[in-house]
């Protein structure tokens, strides 16, 4: 946990997924340090799963690709974090099927390194590169919670 993250700040773009990453790492810390249940934990990553990466995958990644097209000819900091994505997932379905508590240690570290690498590159090159007027689109279907088919 030396490794710190931005100070969760952003553009408009940003700043509801930026909120929920510092609540994750807040929990993510006291998970870490046993100061809470294995329950709570699972329910915050269940948030995650059905919530917070529906959000980035539907509705920021998409808003932001073309624009990251124009500064580097390849997808690779959103392949990177999808990546992640689908490693929580992965691990996740086998901590049900097997019930084995590795697998939310194993969850709990690849989210910090996630959240780091969102935090402190993603996001940046986001609230960076994209046009204001698409910070604006972005923020309202985060509110409203407008997704991508």
């Amino acid at each position: 946990m030396e490794r710190r993250i931005s100070d969760f700040t952003g553009s408009i773009a940003t700043q509801p997924l930026r909120d929920e990453h510092r609540k994750t790492y807040e929990i993510l810390e006291e998970f870490q340090m046993n100061r809470i249940s294995d329950e709570s934990f699972i329910e915050h990553i269940e948030f995650l799963l059905e919530h917070h990466f529906p959000l980035e995958e539907r509705i920021l990644f998409p808003s932001f690709e073309p624009y990251l097209k124009d500064f580097l000819p390849y997808m690779e900091p959103i392949k990177m974090v999808m990546a992640e994505h689908n490693g929580v997932r992965n691990l996740y379905r086998k901590f049900r099927e097997m019930g084995d508590r590795k697998f939310l240690i194993e969850i709990s570290s690849l989210l910090m390194q996630h959240i780091y690498k969102e935090e402190n590159g993603l996001f940046q090159q986001i609230d960076k590169i994209l046009p204001e007027e698409k910070k604006n689109e972005v923020f309202f279907r985060l509110h409203h919670g407008m997704m991508e088919k």
